[in-house]
């Protein structure tokens, strides 16, 4: 086709431009420009800012032209008598890119890291659009590598969930043997995986234990270091016979509880120290086979009940602890509770079943009907 020399007029110039603009800004957006332009005195001044007819026809004819060659599809409303049809509503939609760019000297832009990033993730991931959205906004790099290569790997995260890895052997598994890549993006991985918190924890987890003098029946997680330290020194009857664990934050590495080398053991040294007892928690620990009581004890609030249904899927015996729970749910009813807000909690989203029935039943719908929370550390 022969150029016509119109097309470097600066009325027909600036229209194309405009459009080309368009493109980019839905480009940057990483989506396609779908929706179809308007023209108006914005998009086409040398159009709609003419004062004689005779050149808003003249105008006109040519963006017929452009539309002849396959450059746009036109729309407008029906041409009533006595209306020109560029006063009819009428919009463009660009059928043509290539031509557009051809013509301005505007060749498609260089893609910015984020853009690359954004593109990889919502090609690579199979997650609803709104986990991708907020995993568009973690971008992750490794010099000499693409956005796809890096999100590629990250979609293997599924694949070893429930593998009892720190997260610097996660890195180096899934990033070419690099073992740091991973660290301080712990939000990024629990994103990917749709959990609260990330499962993989940056060293084994340090378990604090105490063992009751005499043989114990049953293991109690305890949520909070004051609580535990009081309940290991207190003597109370309803601790006895019962092996203290301070579990705080064991909302995504529960699993890791079960392995030897997700969990360093530490004994209380004011507790039993006993290489029978030792053996028999480790035994327990470690054996899933073994089977012991198991109850968790603390905030009376919906991150406790979360730690209660990540440890009941280690450990399917552990129900909420009522000798505990039942003074703070006392406190609760009795108006003695705090709000979110007061209590720096504002961010917990309601959990409805932990799979405990004494927690779905009692604990969980007693926090929803008074909104409020109660702090472990009331005593037990």
């Amino acid at each position: 086709m022969t150029v016509p020399l119109w097309l470097s007029e600066p009325g027909v110039t600036h229209l194309l431009n405009f459009l080309v603009d368009k493109l980019d800004a839905a480009d940057a957006q990483g989506r396609q420009l779908v929706r179809a332009v308007k023209l108006d005195v914005k998009s086409f001044p040398a159009l709609y800012k003419a004062s004689l007819e005779e050149e808003r026809e003249r105008q006109w004819i040519q963006l017929e032209h452009m539309v002849a060659w396959g450059w746009f599809e036109l729309k407008a409303e029906r041409q009533q008598p006595g209306r020109a049809p560029y006063e009819c509503n009428p919009r463009l939609v660009i059928k043509d890119e290539a031509a557009l760019r051809q013509t301005t000297g505007r060749l498609i832009r260089n893609r910015s890291s984020g853009e690359l990033w954004r593109d990889a993730v919502y090609s690579l991931l199979g997650l609803d659009d709104s986990v991708k959205e907020v995993v568009s906004r973690m971008r992750l790099d490794v010099p000499g590598r693409t956005a796809h290569e890096i999100v590629q790997q990250l979609a293997l995260l599924p694949s070893i969930a429930e593998e009892p890895l720190l997260l610097r052997e996660v890195s180096a598994r899934l990033f070419w043997g690099l073992s740091k890549v991973l660290d301080g993006r712990q939000q990024l991985v629990a994103a990917i995986l749709q959990v609260d918190d990330c499962p993989f924890p940056e060293m084994p987890i340090q378990l604090l234990v105490f063992l009751p003098s005499e043989d114990f029946t049953g293991v109690l997680f305890v949520e909070n270091s004051a609580t535990y330290e009081q309940a290991t020194r207190s003597g109370a009857e309803h601790y006895s016979n019962l092996a203290l664990i301070f579990a705080s934050g064991f909302r995504g590495s529960a699993r890791r509880l079960r392995s030897a080398s997700g969990a360093s053991v530490y004994f209380a040294g004011h507790g039993s120290l006993d290489e029978k007892q030792r053996n028999k928690f480790q035994a327990w620990l470690w054996r899933e086979e073994f089977k012991l009581p198991c109850w968790f004890w603390g905030d009376l609030d919906y991150a406790g009940m979360r730690i209660l249904a990540a440890l009941r899927k280690v450990f399917d015996e552990t129900s909420a602890w009522e000798p505990g729970y039942r003074i703070m749910l006392e406190r609760l009813l009795a108006g003695q509770g705090h709000t979110p807000e007061s209590g720096a909690k504002t961010g917990q989203l309601i959990i409805e079943a932990t799979g405990c029935a004494y927690a779905d039943l009692e604990l969980i719908p007693a926090m929803v009907l008074t909104g409020k929370f109660v702090d472990q550390e009331v005593g037990g």
